[in-house]
């Protein structure tokens, strides 16, 4: 008979320790941000400030700056020179090149206009005034038959020493 009695103790304990475990669950709830608010709170963390000095880099800057604007500025300049080339005397250099490819052109006066379509500086040298200017242009001109007609042609320039050395155009 006191056998049961153990049984009883036994399974009193069990359900005294399930308990004990479920109700502490309950009880132990932990808001995650609260925690981490105060703990940053405590925390300190004193970083030395430093000073880095940058005049080194921004003297670098600075000079490279001045060259990206130097090569651009002779870029524009040998573009200019070799627009001014071709636009000399009545497009002159363009009449020559019209009549020499496609015999239809009387004189100077037919051509209508010359549009530039597109324009690069392929190859330049910014000390020695030295560039290579590629030029698409739309001529629109009336033919020997009064008839209006539209070529495309490219012009390719090259400058030295700031001075048109050559221009060659082609049909592009």
């Amino acid at each position: 008979m006191e056998d049961w009695k153990h049984y009883v103790t036994w399974i009193g304990l069990f359900i005294l320790i399930v308990g004990s475990f479920s109700w502490m669950a309950g009880v132990v709830n932990i808001d995650e941000n609260a925690l981490a608010s105060r703990l940053s709170s405590k925390i300190k963390c004193d970083v030395p400030a430093t000073e880095v000095d940058l005049t080194g880099v921004e003297e670098r800057l600075d000079d490279i700056e001045v060259n990206l604007d130097e090569d651009d500025n002779w870029k524009d300049a040998a573009i200019l020179l070799a627009t001014e080339e071709w636009e000399e005397k009545d497009y002159k250099e363009i009449f020559k090149a019209v009549e020499d490819l496609y015999g239809d052109i009387d004189e100077r006066d037919d051509i209508e206009y010359v549009k530039i379509k597109d324009e690069e500086v392929t190859a330049f040298d910014v000390d020695d005034k030295d560039a290579v200017v590629v030029q698409d242009v739309k001529v629109k001109y009336e033919d020997l038959t009064g008839q209006d007609q539209k070529v495309y042609l490219t012009i390719e320039t090259e400058i030295e020493d700031n001075e048109v050395e050559d221009v060659e155009i082609s049909i592009s």
